[in-house]
């Protein structure tokens, strides 16, 4: 997503001699595999420097850091590699009752959001970011889904051109998932959607 779709906001980073922000939003089931972002850090250049900022749930984080919110408090952060570092910061994104994501996520405003299996219908919370989105055109965002009639219904949130960039993610997971309530077949990150999508010129 960052290769192919954050080319622009990765431009202006560099061109103000700063990290690329990346906000992940929803990520609580990725927090068991934060190693394997590292292999993030290692496939980029070393002179691209990503900061991301985990924004997860307050029950889904361990025991110790429950508690801890925004850029108020100490938020965790882990230096990955030399070139990428996460932050995990707790609360509900963009809701006027918990984080602003201007302000209270550490390292500031986001230039790109991800959100990996989102749903965008499928949980309320969710409509503070599609929100934020449309309220910051120059603000990308990527987001992957189970199958494609979500993605296809997710994607028109953003808009004619977000629902077109509607694609199956090569980096899916190789089996179908079972769901045994519809015969749609679904792959955890099986398809991806932008928002925003920007250019280079």
């Amino acid at each position: 997503a960052i290769q192919v779709h954050g080319q622009v906001p990765l431009t202006v980073a560099s061109m103000l001699g700063r990290p690329l922000r990346v906000h992940a939003v929803g990520i609580e089931k990725e927090l068991n595999f934060v190693d394997a972002f590292g292999e993030l850090g290692r496939l980029m250049p070393p002179e691209v420097r990503v900061e991301m900022a985990w924004v997860v749930r307050e029950d889904m984080l361990p025991a110790g850091r429950r508690g801890e919110r925004g850029a108020t408090t100490s938020a965790t952060r882990i230096e990955i590699t030399a070139n990428l570092a996460v932050t995990l910061v707790c609360g509900t994104y963009g809701s006027p009752s918990s984080l602003d994501p201007d302000f209270d996520v550490p390292g500031g405003p986001p230039d790109m959001i991800l959100g990996m299996n989102a749903g965008l219908y499928a949980y309320e919370s969710w409509r503070h970011v599609v929100d934020y989105l449309h309220g910051h055109p120059n603000v990308v965002g990527c987001f992957t889904d189970y199958n494609e009639h979500s993605g296809v219904n997710c994607a028109k949130l953003g808009g004619w051109r977000a629902a077109q960039s509607l694609e199956v993610n090569p980096f899916r997971q190789p089996r179908a998932m079972p769901v045994y309530c519809m015969n749609l077949p679904q792959f955890s990150n099986g398809f991806m959607y932008v928002f925003n999508e920007q250019d280079l010129e």
